[in-house]
């Protein structure tokens, strides 16, 4: 008797664990604390008729229940790995989105709940763990709309991109990059070398400004072709939210088994970022072969602008920290190219045939991509799957083009100071 008990109790235990937030609360009142329907009314200030309810419901869910063979989902010992990335015109600060790396639950969550809805116990059971330690994570994610409430059932409500996506997409996009790098290393670029070609202390240095500059020029002129295509970003869902409101973006995510990894061969993109007083905008492309020379971020805008303009009127501290990341030279001169206006207007021309090139293949990759990740995508999110999966592919494209001409030699690593991929055009005001 005494086994059978036990046995019992434990069943119990593990349905009340299931049990979501009211009837799991008025349960234990009840039953444990010896709460009468009254005290339990006032304590969590809702009805008596509602205790009543919640009471007779969770009776009969935990008889079921308990007659129920229940085996854990894989992700209760096999977690994915999740990572969170986010594009739109109101920037904002990325430390939510990291939070993703460091919590297993969160992406994990939304894994579980992407292809299907899901109630909370189902949820408890594919990830091994009770409901009452993961209904705050439910909430966190439902606010940010990363996560939809269908009549108590939960939805992914953003592009989740799997790795079986990823190997997909490559797959079908190699030929066309390697091609493009090949194609791209016949280009001359003497004109280039002919006119900027002193501002460099290497052909190496040079060339990286090449690419940087025909990346940069490539997604300028696909733009307006995504757009007439694909439309604007959308203006509601997660993006919105998590910024602050008011802006248009797009968050997904990423996932894959512990131990793969993602190719992320660009780890930032800052396209015109302008100084506060529009003299300046700073381009800087942080590709992953580069960073032990390069790694720019955007705070170093102003800094930058007003040394490009001829003034150093800054603090000594920020005057130290340009010098230490390798911004200014020992005698204070700027280590990176700045063009004019005219200039940067020529640069376009001299460039044409290696812009052709990039923008040729972001287009091409953008509508492969898009294609892959509709048949990737469940129905509910497949739209907004399709258009994400266009939208970053274009920086994607980037990625592919220069590991190739990096693993045939053309560009290669760079020492610790230099500023490869990074320019400063000043503007007419």
């Amino acid at each position: 008797d005494r086994v059978v008990l036990n046995e019992e109790l434990s069943l119990l235990k593990r349905e009340l664990s299931l049990l979501s937030e009211q009837y799991r609360k008025c349960t234990v009142l009840y039953y444990m604390e010896n709460l009468t329907c009254r005290q339990i009314a006032e304590r969590l200030n809702i009805s008596m008729e509602m205790v009543k309810y919640y009471l007779f419901r969770a009776r009969k869910i935990l008889r079921k229940g308990m007659s129920m063979d229940r085996l854990f989902g894989e992700k209760s010992y096999n977690p994915v790995k999740f990572e969170i990335d986010f594009f739109g015109t109101c920037g904002g600060d990325d430390y939510e989105y990291r939070g993703f790396e460091e919590r297993k639950l969160r992406g994990n969550i939304l894994v579980a709940a992407y292809y299907s809805p899901v109630t909370l116990e189902e949820l408890s059971v594919e990830l091994g763990v009770a409901v009452t330690y993961f209904e705050d994570e439910i909430r966190l994610l439902e606010a940010r709309k990363y996560l939809a409430n269908k009549n108590g059932k939960y939805l992914t409500n953003i592009p989740v991109f799997t790795l079986e996506y990823a190997r997909e997409r490559e797959y079908r996009t190699k030929d066309i990059a390697e091609n493009a790098a090949c194609e791209f290393e016949k280009s001359v670029f003497s004109s280039f070398a002919d006119r900027f070609g002193h501002m460099f202390l290497s052909e190496n240095l040079m060339r990286w400004q090449i690419v940087m500059l025909c990346c940069h020029f490539a997604m300028e002129e696909q733009e307006k072709i995504f757009t007439d295509k694909y439309g604007e970003p959308p203006a509601d869902g997660a993006y919105s939210v998590v910024n602050g409101g008011g802006g248009r973006g797009i968050v997904w995510g990423r996932c894959s088994a512990e131990g793969d990894e993602f190719e992320r061969g660009i780890r930032g993109i800052y396209d015109n970022c302008f100084s506060s007083d529009g003299s300046c905008s700073v381009i800087a492309y942080n590709f992953i072969q580069i960073l032990n020379g390069q790694f720019f971020q955007g705070d170093t805008v102003e800094s930058l602008s007003t040394l490009a303009n001829g003034h150093d009127d800054f603090s000594d501290d920020i005057r130290q920290r340009l010098s230490l990341e390798g911004y200014i030279t020992e005698n204070g001169n700027l280590n990176i190219p700045v063009y004019s206006e005219s200039e940067y207007r020529e640069l376009k021309m001299i460039l044409r045939d290696g812009v052709k090139i990039f923008s040729e293949v972001m287009g091409s990759i953008r509508e492969i991509s898009a294609k892959t990740a509709a048949e990737h995508a469940p129905e509910h999110i497949k739209n907004l799957a399709e258009y994400t999966a266009a939208f970053i592919s274009g920086f994607d494209c980037f990625t592919y083009i220069v590991r190739e001409l990096y693993n045939s030699g053309w560009i290669k690593n760079v020492g610790g100071t230099d500023k490869p991929a990074m320019c400063i055009v000043k503007h007419n005001t």
